[in-house]
């Protein structure tokens, strides 16, 4: 237990016979006692050996008053506890000693009782007022911390990207962050609080609703809500005190718009490879199973035909596995681009040799312009898939007895190859479309031509990891033109 130490009192009087008498007093009762002859001589006291809890100083003295030392004294620690002893007392001097802060006078010649009684009840007001201005500065203290975490809370809810919003059980919106006030533009403009009815949004009304009015005890409900064209799942839940009552509502706003999206851009793909994979099975299948029937054992012609069919369809479906890998390697960070030096115009000729076949099938002539010298640094195979995807769909939209031109040029920094038909072309929504994943036209036209919807989405992504560009015009009924921009190679 740590022993208290005992107060510190300065006594300051001309009289010896008082300050000694002083002094034994309260050094008999446990007080430190420090005297002085002079007010000068009291203040460099104080100076020196303070600090004092109770000042004892006679009015009258030579070199300095007791009130001028009273001031000085006051002016360096104002928790002093001034008590004046003195045998010529005044009205007046009783308002000047007041005014510099004395707390009691003693009129001599005056009793050890009155002396302790005077000493005792200035060292309680000293007690109380220290603790006041402790319990003062606390407060203050905690109301900076409280401040400061409002502040902290405030800045976490203003850079949060979901919405909160809070209501109290009046039914009144009491807060709202940043995200709140852009998703529920009507909160922005509304002085907070304000009632919870005039949310235009019926749905977030009573989702809240529901949960002041339920029974209490944790709970959340969970909702999808369209606001505008972004969809958001709503969870909100009660606002539960220490005690287990109910002070209100929370809600949050997740926009999980992306992800419904991808939910649908998924769900179109499992149909669309489900699709895309029966048709050419079931040929496959067909035509394997009557090969094996023997049926056409001298036809060598129609097996031989058959069995390119086949072979015709099978490729169709690792095209489009080596499509979905490819993606997915670029989507996962999985793809390893090796640039080289390539010539431009040698790739774009083996493309369209490539598929000349397919184009005599459907009488389209393929005139290529790539004459020009034009070297990129790329990755051979994965340019190859490029221009590979963008002459097979010209190919495979273009009008029986059309045509499909592959040019090659410069332009300044960059080399310019377009591949250009006369086939069905696009509406202005296919075309703003047109590079999204999974996504394909759908109309009269394009019902019978197979596809995944990820070509040229795979197009988009490779000419992008070359630092290159793609663009598309197009006109419904007249054909469609693709531009790929890369860097050419200096030097």
């Amino acid at each position: 237990m740590s022993v208290q130490s005992p107060e510190h009192i300065l006594v300051v009087d001309d009289e010896l016979g008082v300050r000694e008498g002083c002094r034994k007093i309260l050094s008999a009762e446990g007080y430190d006692v420090v005297t002085a002859g002079d007010g000068k001589a009291g203040l460099e006291q104080f100076l020196e050996r303070g600090p004092f809890s109770v000042l004892l100083v006679d009015l009258q003295m030579p070199r300095m008053s007791g009130l001028e030392l009273m001031r000085e004294v006051r002016s360096r620690d104002e928790d002093v506890v001034c008590i004046i002893i003195t045998a010529h007392a005044t009205i007046d001097t009783a308002v000047e000693g007041t005014r510099q802060g004395a707390y009691s006078f003693i009129p001599k010649p005056f009793t050890a009782d009155e002396l302790l009684l005077a000493i005792k009840n200035g060292l309680e007001k000293r007690t109380l007022t220290l603790e006041a201005k402790r319990l003062g500065a606390e407060r203050e203290r905690r109301l900076l911390e409280l401040a400061s975490e409002r502040s902290k809370s405030n800045t976490i809810m203003s850079c949060m990207t979901d919405g909160i919003l809070v209501i109290n059980t009046e039914k009144l919106v009491v807060l709202r962050n940043d995200a709140a006030a852009r998703i529920l533009p009507e909160c922005s403009r509304k002085e907070i609080p304000f009632p919870l009815g005039e949310l235009q949004n019926a749905d977030v009304q009573e989702i809240l609703q529901l949960i002041i009015d339920s029974t209490g005890g944790p709970i959340i409900l969970s909702r999808e809500i369209v606001l505008g064209k972004e969809t958001y799942m709503v969870n909100a839940s009660p606002v539960i005190e220490p005690g287990g009552g109910t002070s209100g509502a929370v809600a949050v706003f997740s926009d999980v718009t992306a992800l419904k999206k991808l939910e649908t851009a998924k769900s179109m793909f499992v149909s669309m490879v489900a699709h895309e994979v029966k048709s050419p099975l079931a040929a496959t299948e067909g035509w394997l199973n009557l090969f094996l029937s023997g049926m056409l054992a001298k036809k060598p012609e129609e097996e031989r035909h058959m069995i390119e069919r086949s072979l015709l369809r099978v490729r169709t479906l690792r095209a489009m596995v080596n499509e979905l890998l490819n993606l997915t390697a670029i989507q996962t960070g999985n793809f390893t681009l090796k640039r080289t030096p390539v010539e431009l115009g040698v790739v774009l000729k083996e493309v369209c040799a490539a598929y000349a076949d397919r184009a005599a099938e459907k009488h389209i002539g393929v005139a290529t312009c790539v004459d020009q010298e034009q070297r990129v640094l790329a990755d051979r195979e994965a340019i190859t898939i490029v221009f590979s995807n963008l002459v097979e769909n010209a190919i495979k939209y273009g009008r029986d007895g059309g045509h499909v031109e592959v040019g090659l040029a410069g332009a300044g920094m960059y080399a310019t190859v377009s591949v250009r038909d006369d086939g069905i072309g696009m509406s202005p929504t296919d075309k703003e479309k047109v590079f999204e994943e999974f996504y394909r036209a759908r109309n009269e036209l394009t019902a019978s031509i197979p596809g995944t919807g990820l070509g040229l989405s795979l197009v988009k992504r490779l000419t992008e990891l070359h630092q290159g560009t793609v663009a598309v015009e197009s006109t419904p009924g007249e054909g469609s033109a693709f531009t790929v921009s890369l860097p050419l190679l200096q030097g």
